[in-house]
């Protein structure tokens, strides 16, 4: 079955296998076609012992080559060619992504039938992973800013199992066996998956081959979805500091979090609390203040499991200033909430939204990852058309009634990276 989005100039083509092929040509550059695949389900559906094993499956795979090539093999022979498919599996999802350019086009769909049909599991290469693996945590370990993130990590996690951070300990739970038996069990049935091709081609021309390789992937028809393995953020105030490292260098990190009501456009708000604040911060923290190395703000509105966001924002100071500027941080959050904020910022983080869409829209990229956002979540493509009607609708009690549900005093993650105490 077909279907036509023609104010984004988007097709949908329905697999007698189930499997949903979403197209959008485009002449933004001359070489490139994009695509992006995904299908839920993840690692959240192993057991916790195969945890790891699952984390590590696609990448163990892939060191491994396909079909009957070495990974050696497999890149010589498509040296000349311009090419590439990975497959991927995170918490939630499974599925493959990739680039091509136009001539090479039926290498990506031969790779990504491969990778269905006859991923490979070499033992080598297995081994020469892991010790890959085994030498990057050592010089990882060493460097502060590792530790703090993995401080972060564990401490919004609190402690679960799946979020503890890289270690050696963690390594030997990884598992060749496992890991190709999950990735088997991940990509055995394509018929819930959706294909995402952005970039120079006809559909007229890519459809025998869409038929062709994807078409004849297996389907099992299991409806099957993720499953919420239990990690949440630790409710109230919750504080922790690091000592690590000699340099007179502290980072430090808030995570404002708590329920979200997911929609296109609170999304928008929550992003634009986020550019008002990173103006606001970054004048007084760093241009007024001159205590801070760097403001950084970004905001993460998540959907599955359940419904949260995280508001983060982090700097890095002298270890002497961190509370000073933690000060400064309230008092400009307190100060929005209670007071609004000038016009100006509203005007200026519009602007940059305009002009950040004007660019987009001529990008295979964000095409790329608009359409399968909307996909994975459920919601209508066509809502792209909206976003200059979201830009315009900012306000300051927008803003102001943004900044009191998201920024609450009462509930974040506070990590302070320290250095060594040195007796």
């Amino acid at each position: 079955t077909k279907v036509k989005l023609d104010d984004i100039g988007v097709t949908q083509w329905t697999l007698a296998n189930g499997i949903k092929v979403v197209l959008k040509p485009t002449d933004f550059k001359n070489d490139e076609i994009l695509f992006y695949a995904h299908s839920p389900g993840g690692h959240s559906l192993v057991e916790d012992v195969d945890f790891m094993a699952a984390r590590t499956a696609a990448d163990v795979i892939t060191e491994s080559g396909l079909g009957t090539f070495t990974k050696i093999e497999l890149d010589k022979m498509l040296s000349d060619k311009i090419v590439s498919v990975s497959p991927w599996i995170n918490e939630l999802n499974e599925g493959l992504q990739g680039n091509v350019s136009p001539q090479d086009q039926e290498t990506m769909f031969q790779l990504i039938y491969q990778y269905f049909n006859a991923p490979r599991s070499d033992s080598t290469s297995f081994l020469a992973y892991k010790a890959r693996l085994e030498g990057w945590i050592e010089n990882r370990n060493a460097r502060p800013e590792n530790v703090f993130r993995d401080s972060i990590q564990v401490t919004k996690a609190q402690h679960h199992l799946r979020a503890r951070p890289w270690s050696m300990g963690l390594i030997q739970e990884m598992d060749l066996e496992n890991s190709y038996r999950i990735f088997n069990e991940r990509f055995s049935d394509a018929g819930d998956f959706t294909f995402f091709f952005v970039g120079n081609f006809e559909l007229a021309a890519i459809q025998p081959i869409v038929e062709m390789y994807l078409g004849s992937l297996p389907s099992t028809g299991r409806t099957e979805t993720w499953r919420d393995v239990g990690m949440e953020m630790p409710t109230g105030i919750v504080e922790n500091s690091v000592r690590k490292g000699i340099e007179p260098k502290s980072m430090v990190r808030f995570i404002f979090n708590g329920d979200f009501n997911w929609n296109f456009e609170n999304r928008h708000i929550l992003k634009s609390l986020e550019g008002v604040m990173e103006i606001k911060l970054r004048e007084i923290m760093r241009e007024d203040m001159g205590g801070t190395y760097g403001v950084w703000i970004w905001t993460e509105p998540i959907h599955y499991p359940q419904e949260k966001y995280e508001f983060n924002i982090m700097f890095g100071c002298a270890p002497e200033n961190v509370d000073t500027l933690t000060q400064a941080l309230f008092m400009q959050i307190d100060s929005v909430q209670t007071y609004g904020i000038d016009g100006d910022y509203i005007s200026k983080v519009q602007e940059k939204h305009r002009q950040a869409r004007e660019v987009d829209l001529k990008e295979n990229k964000f095409w790329l990852n608009s359409m399968s956002f909307y996909y994975l979540h459920g919601e209508d493509p066509l809502n792209i058309l909206d976003f200059d009607k979201l830009v315009n609708a900012l306000s300051v009690e927008v803003i102001q009634t943004a900044a009191r549900e998201y920024l609450n005093s009462d509930n974040y993650v506070k990590v302070v990276l320290y250095p060594e105490v040195v007796e």
